[in-house]
């Protein structure tokens, strides 16, 4: 994860929009459990979904991920689908997206992807100045500015990316 940070800022993203990372256990990673322990707001803390895309059905399915806030879901049969310009869009198999992004399941964070991959970000993110995120691990999360996304190349901003989940 550090060297995808480093690489992000060598490319120009403000160093100062990387806030921290926080510490936890692995079983307290769940968004679910670890935002009341913490007491950080859900709609402080952002999910990614990875997902397989088929443009045809005779196509291999793709990767791409989409990033929301805790308190809502990917629109996935809609914005995601339609934005990625796809027929079909389904969750990737666990094992298969660990392998892909060689990150761990409960961990993923949309920083340190791999670079081909779609990324999708519900716009209403960046106007979170203290965003909780995976950090490839689960015993932490990462703390950054939630504008960051405005400068990392290859982003696609998406209005109602999420649909609220409560």
């Amino acid at each position: 994860m550090f060297e995808a940070l480093n690489a992000l800022v060598a490319a120009g993203v403000p160093q100062e929009k990387i806030v921290g990372v926080t510490e936890n256990t692995d079983e307290e990673s769940d968004t679910d459990l670890w935002c009341p322990k913490y007491g950080v707001p859900f709609e402080s803390t952002g999910n990614v979904v990875v997902v397989h895309t088929h443009k045809t059905r005779k196509a291999p399915p793709q990767f791409a991920a989409a990033f929301v806030t805790a308190d809502t879901r990917a629109d996935l049969n809609g914005l995601v689908k339609h934005t990625l310009g796809v027929s079909k869009v389904s969750f990737a198999p666990i094992d298969a997206a660990v392998e892909a992004t060689g990150m761990e399941s409960g961990g993923m964070s949309p920083i340190g992807l791999p670079a081909a991959w779609p990324l999708l970000v519900d716009r209403r993110i960046l106007g979170i100045p203290r965003l909780y995120l995976g950090s490839g691990i689960r015993p932490s999360k990462l703390v950054v500015d939630g504008s960051i996304f405005a400068d990392i190349p290859g982003v696609e901003l998406v209005d109602g990316l999420g649909r609220p989940r409560f």
